[in-house]
């Protein structure tokens, strides 16, 4: 961590076992404190303390020992950094990548999705289906890592909330070029949640239902297609207006 006014620098001190992997931590500020969900699907917060950079875990979905982080299965994992709605409410655009069996063994698909998460208590409220993009745009610029990745992806890492209906989402497309994209429509979202959220509503999903949810939609998309990991029926809502 660095700290720009006073050109101070601590190291992350983790009390956590670390995998072999780790990636695409994401960062949230919650009343000056700060935390990172280190995964979404187990849920796992870690708090941090801004003074020593001492970090220990101080949520875990139940269960979560038993489902460590693999980078070569499939996975919803970190995006922009959260950005405060309305208390307890979070928004972020998290990344998933999903490993395929056919049409090409073992290459990855990227996708995006918009995702809402309550801290108090911790839980993901909300996971859309993957973003759809104009497949003109996708496609104007190459695939760099076209050894690895199939198809054509934006990839999102900064976000700006401009109004309750509006965020703007900065990221690249194909790791060719920058970009903003103009996400809509966030207000609807959010006023469902919000109407949905009483007492009796408030509970955590089991661990993997975000994942398999995540696996659906890219199945919808693409049906011709078997992936390696979990996949379980369902019904996919429709995805997020973006317009760019």
């Amino acid at each position: 961590m660095f700290d720009m006014n006073r050109n101070i620098k601590h190291r992350l001190q983790l009390n956590v076992k670390l995998q072999k992997t780790e990636i695409n931590w994401i960062p949230i500020d919650v009343n000056g404190e700060l935390y990172y969900t280190y995964s979404l699907d187990p849920l796992r917060v870690m708090k941090c303390d801004k003074a020593t950079g001492d970090c220990r875990f101080i949520y875990e979905q139940p269960g979560s020992q038993s489902y460590p982080f693999t980078y070569t299965s499939d996975h919803l994992r970190g995006g922009t950094p959260w950005i405060l709605y309305k208390y307890p409410y979070y928004i972020g655009v998290a990344h998933n990548v999903v490993v395929t069996k056919s049409p090409r063994d073992n290459f990855s698909v990227y996708n995006a999705n918009l995702v809402v998460l309550s801290v108090d208590p911790w839980r993901l409220v909300y996971v859309s289906a993957n973003l759809d993009f104009n497949s003109n745009w996708l496609l104007s610029a190459p695939v760099v890592r076209n050894q690895t990745i199939i198809l054509p992806f934006f990839y999102p890492s900064g976000i700006i909330l401009r109004n309750p209906d509006v965020i703007d989402v900065s990221g690249h497309l194909n790791d060719a070029s920058g970009h903003i994209v103009r996400i809509s429509g966030i207000k609807t979202i959010m006023d469902t949640i919000f109407a949905k959220e009483e007492d009796s509503y408030r509970k955590t999903s089991s661990i993997r239902a975000v994942q398999q949810y995540v696996m659906e939609s890219m199945k919808s998309h693409h049906k011709a297609w078997s992936f390696r990991g979990d996949y379980v029926t369902g019904t996919v809502e429709k995805p997020t207006s973006v317009s760019l």
